[in-house]
C-alpha cells in the first residue's frame, strides 16, 4: 500500500482487542491473528529482540501494510478471527486442507416442509448440517432409512409460493413415499418427523429405538410375526448406523476426542464423536503446521476452524495437551444453549481414550502417506519413461485432447489437463467446432489444436499456460494431421497419440511416427490410460449435454408446429 509507514502506524495501534490482518504489497492477506492488546501484539512482529519461528521471520519479511479490526472483547476477537480465517486461508496461518470432501446431510429447515438430502460442502444458509461422515456409503445408508420410515418430499418444489395451479400428487405419493405436503399441508406432523430424523442423525437414538421395541413387542404378542420382523430389522438398522464401536466408559456424555500426531510440517488430527457412550463417526484432518509450532497451538488453530460453524456442540472436548485462554475457548464453544467445556486429561481411562485417538492418527498417517509415496514413485517412473521417449529435461504439464459425435453430428473436442501429481480441472475447456461438417477426426483435433494455441498467442488468461507435451486420442493419421499446426506457430511441443486396441483399451503411445507398446512400460501405461479415459469421459459428458440440449429444443420445436396445424 502507498505512503503506508510501519513505524508510525504501530504507534497508532490501541490498546483494545481485536483482529489484525498482514498483507503483501498486491493485497494478499497473508496472516489473521488475534490480540488481547492490539498495540502490544502486532509491535511485537517487528522487534528485534522478539524471539520468532522460522516461519514468522519469513512473513514479516513479506509484510508490506496491516490493518486491524477493533472489537469489544476477546471473545468478538476470537469469532472474528476465525472467520476471517476461513475467508482468507492467509498462507501463513496454520489451515485445515482442503485435500477431501467428506460428505454432510442437509436438512433445509428453513423451508415449510423441509428436505433432507447429502451434500459434499457447507453453505452459508439458514439450513441444518450433520457430518462431516467419514464415507457416502455410511450416509446412504443413513439416508435410505430415513426415506423407507419417513415420508419426507424428494422434489425441489418451492412450496413457500403459490402457483396458478394446483399441485398434483406425484408417483413418489402413490408408492407411499411421500405425504405430499404440496397439497395436504399438515405442517405440524411433517415437523414432527424432521424433528425425529434430527434426534437420529445427532445419535440420539435411544427414545427412537425404544418405541420401536415397543411397537416390535405388541406385534409379537399379537402373533404377528412379519410385522415384528420389520420393527426388528428397522431396530438393527439404526445400530448399524448408529452404534459403529463402544467405549467402556462410565460417563455417557456427549463429546469429541481428538488425538494427534505431527511430522515435520503436517499434523494428522483424529476426531472420535462419543454420542451415549458410542463412537458415532470418526474423521481425520489434516493441517499444514510450521515444524517450530507448538501442540497447543497447532490444536488451538484446529478448534477454531473446526467448530467455528458446528450446529451441534458436544458437551466436552477432549484434548491431548493443555490449549491457552482455555476459558476463552469455553466460551465460545458454549455460543448454544449447552455448555461445551475443553478437557485435558492427564491420567486414567480419558487419557486412555486420547492417546488411542492419537494412535489411531499416526496409523491414518502413515497408511496415506505410504499411498502417496507408492504413488509418487510410480509417477516418477512414468514421468522418466515420457522424457527418454521424448527428449525433455522435465515434464510439468500434459494436455490431452479427444473429439466426440454422433456420426458427424455435434463435433465437439474436450481438453483435460494434468499438472504435477493429478488432474487440474480448472483448467478442463471444451470446445464445439466451427469448421467441420461430418465425421472428419484429422481436421476436428488440427482447428481445436489451432484455437488452443491462438489463445495462447492472444495472451487469454484461460490458456496462458503451454503444456510439455500434446496428447492426443489417435494413432499416426491423428498425430501426422496435426504436426503442421505446431510448424505454423513454431512451437517444438511434442505430439504423442493414445492408441487404443481393438476392444477400446490403451494399447500404445505414437511419436515420431513409430508406436510405442506400452506393456513395456506398467506405470506409464497406467497414467496414460488414467489421461486418455478421462478425456473421453470429459467430450463425451459435453456431447451429450449439448445432444440432449438440441432433442430438447426440436421438441418444443414439433410442439409449436403441432398446435398450429390443429388451429
Amino acid at each position: 500500500m502507498k505512503d503506508f509507514n510501519i513505524e508510525k502506524e504501530l504507534t497508532k495501534l490501541p490498546t483494545s482487542p481485536g483482529v489484525y490482518l498482514m498483507h503483501k504489497a498486491d493485497g494478499e492477506v497473508i496472516y489473521v491473528g488475534k490480540a488481547k492488546n492490539l498495540k502490544n501484539r502486532v509491535r511485537q512482529y517487528f522487534l528485534t529482540s522478539y524471539k520468532k519461528t522460522s516461519k514468522i521471520e519469513q512473513m514479516v519479511m513479506n509484510i508490506d501494510y496491516f490493518e486491524y479490526i477493533v472489537v469489544d472483547n476477546e471473545l468478538e476477537s476470537l469469532i472474528l478471527e476465525s472467520n476471517l480465517i476461513k475467508e482468507y486461508r492467509p498462507r501463513y496461518n496454520t489451515l485445515l486442507k482442503d485435500d477431501k470432501n467428506y460428505p454432510y446431510i442437509k436438512i433445509t429447515v428453513d423451508e415449510e416442509f423441509p428436505r433432507v438430502f447429502m451434500v459434499h460442502k457447507k453453505s452459508k444458509d439458514k439450513a441444518l448440517y450433520f457430518g462431516p461422515y467419514m464415507s457416502g456409503g455410511l450416509v446412504k445408508e443413513a439416508l435410505n432409512y430415513i426415506k423407507e420410515n419417513y415420508k419426507l418430499r424428494l422434489c425441489k418444489l418451492d412450496l413457500s409460493k403459490p402457483r396458478k395451479q394446483a399441485f398434483k400428487t406425484c408417483l413418489y405419493y402413490h408408492l407411499n413415499m411421500c405425504s405430499a405436503p404440496c397439497v395436504n399441508r399438515d405442517t405440524d406432523l411433517y415437523r414432527k418427523e424432521i424433528d425425529e430424523i434430527k434426534k437420529f442423525l445427532s445419535g440420539d437414538t435411544k427414545d427412537i429405538i425404544q418405541k420401536l421395541t415397543t411397537e416390535m413387542e405388541k406385534c409379537s404378542d399379537a402373533e404377528k410375526y412379519e410385522e415384528a420382523a420389520i420393527y426388528r430389522d428397522k431396530i438393527a438398522t439404526i445400530n448399524d448406523i448408529t452404534e459403529k464401536q463402544k467405549i467402556d466408559s462410565r460417563e455417557e456424555i456427549d463429546k469429541d476426542i481428538i488425538g494427534m500426531y505431527r511430522d515435520k510440517d503436517i499434523a494428522m488430527i483424529q476426531i472420535f464423536e462419543v454420542r451415549d457412550g458410542n463412537i458415532i463417526d470418526r474423521n481425520n484432518n489434516i493441517l499444514n503446521i510450521d515444524e517450530n509450532d507448538s501442540d497447543s497451538e497447532i490444536i488451538s488453530s484446529f478448534i477454531k476452524q473446526y467448530y467455528n460453524e458446528t450446529f451441534f456442540l458436544p458437551k466436552e472436548i477432549w484434548l491431548p495437551c493443555d490449549i491457552e485462554e482455555k476459558e476463552l475457548f469455553d466460551e465460545w464453544l458454549s455460543r448454544s444453549k449447552k455448555k461445551c467445556k475443553i478437557v485435558s486429561p492427564k491420567r486414567g481411562d480419558k487419557d486412555k481414550l486420547v492417546k488411542l485417538a492419537s494412535l489411531n492418527a499416526k496409523i491414518q498417517y502413515n497408511q496415506r502417506v505410504a499411498r502417496f509415496v507408492r504413488e509418487e514413485k510410480d509417477l516418477n517412473i512414468a514421468y522418466d519413461d515420457l522424457k527418454k521417449m521424448t527428449g525433455l529435461d522435465s515434464i510439468k504439464r500434459l494436455e490431452s485432447f479427444d473429439i466426440s459425435n454422433t456420426s458427424g453430428v455435434l463435433n465437439v473436442a474436450s481438453m483435460v489437463v494434468w499438472e504435477g501429481k493429478g488432474f487440474k480441472k480448472n483448467d478442463y475447456r471444451k470446445f464445439r467446432l466451427k469448421t467441420i461438417d461430418g465425421p472428419d477426426d484429422y481436421n476436428a483435433l488440427k482447428e481445436v489444436l489451432k484455437r488452443r494455441i491462438e489463445r495462447f498467442v492472444k495472451d487469454d488468461v484461460k490458456f496462458n499456460n503451454l503444456p510439455s507435451i500434446f496428447l492426443i486420442d489417435g494413432g499416426r493419421g491423428q498425430v501426422n494431421a496435426v504436426i503442421d499446426v505446431m510448424k505454423e506457430y513454431n512451437l517444438d511441443i511434442p505430439i504423442m497419440g493414445m492408441v487404443k486396441d481393438d476392444n477400446h483399451r490403451t494399447r500404445g503411445l505414437v511419436y515420431n511416427d513409430v508406436e510405442i507398446d506400452l506393456r513395456n512400460y506398467k506405470e506409464l501405461f497406467k497414467l496414460i490410460t488414467k489421461i486418455q479415459d478421462e478425456t473421453h469421459r470429459f467430450a463425451i459428458e459435453y456431447h451429450r449435454s449439448l445432444r440432449s440440449k438440441e432433442m430438447l429444443a426440436k421438441t418444443k420445436i414439433d410442439k409449436n408446429s403441432k398446435s398450429k396445424v390443429e388451429d
